[in-house]
């Protein structure tokens, strides 16, 4: 699971120590409270997304491939989890590799996320199978040091050479060859306005 334990909140701050804790409420202790907060798991990482706009394209990403993690909806955007092992700190309006721009909390870090709020537990629109398990984090959503601005790219703002220079960003910032590959396809199909053709977007690669 992705919670170690669940505290107690208020107007969606914690008002009870967790870090440390090693005796956090269970889920049957805390699910009748009207406001409560799952303590992230170690190995457990939370993509934050309060635009809903954005949102709903890494929605479309998810169901396109078919991740294994799980979708919270939330007032204003969605909240995706995955397993991690690599990203130790959390980010605030960080540049996602895919191009959007995301809140992260990490487990390694003390992170909470609120489940509840107003006597109303968040909706799971998204989650795997009993069969399955959640998979690591994706390469494309990890934070990256880059100032290209997909989302407003249209026809005729040098999309070609924007995605084309973004592949030596994607390198400087640790992907490899595959996993640059992977993210320019998606930027192309989920995030552009107007992708380039399947030919346009091979000869950048």
């Amino acid at each position: 699971m992705f919670f170690r334990g669940y505290v107690a909140t208020k107007n969606k701050r914690c008002i009870e120590k967790y870090k440390g804790r090693t005796d956090l409420r269970s889920y049957d202790q805390i699910k009748n409270l009207p406001e409560f907060a799952g303590v992230l798991a170690p190995d457990a990482i939370l993509i934050d997304l309060d635009d809903a706009g954005q949102a709903e394209l890494l929605m479309n990403m998810v169901e396109a491939l078919q991740l294994n993690c799980r979708v919270y909806q939330t007032t204003r955007g969605k909240h995706f989890l995955f397993r991690n092992s690599q990203i130790e700190k959390c980010f605030t309006h960080a540049t996602l590799a895919c191009g959007l721009t995301a809140d992260i909390k990490s487990g390694f870090s003390n992170s909470y996320e609120i489940l509840k709020v107003n006597g109303e537990e968040r909706f799971v629109e998204w989650d795997i199978d009993e069969e399955q398990e959640y998979q690591e984090l994706p390469k494309w959503l990890y934070p990256v040091r880059a100032s290209a601005d997909f989302l407003n790219m249209e026809a005729g703002d040098g999309r070609n050479q924007a995605l084309f220079n973004y592949i030596l960003t994607l390198q400087s910032n640790g992907f490899s060859v595959e996993e640059t590959r992977e993210c320019i396809r998606l930027i192309n199909a989920h995030i552009l306005k107007d992708p380039l053709s399947e030919n346009e977007l091979e000869v950048i690669l």
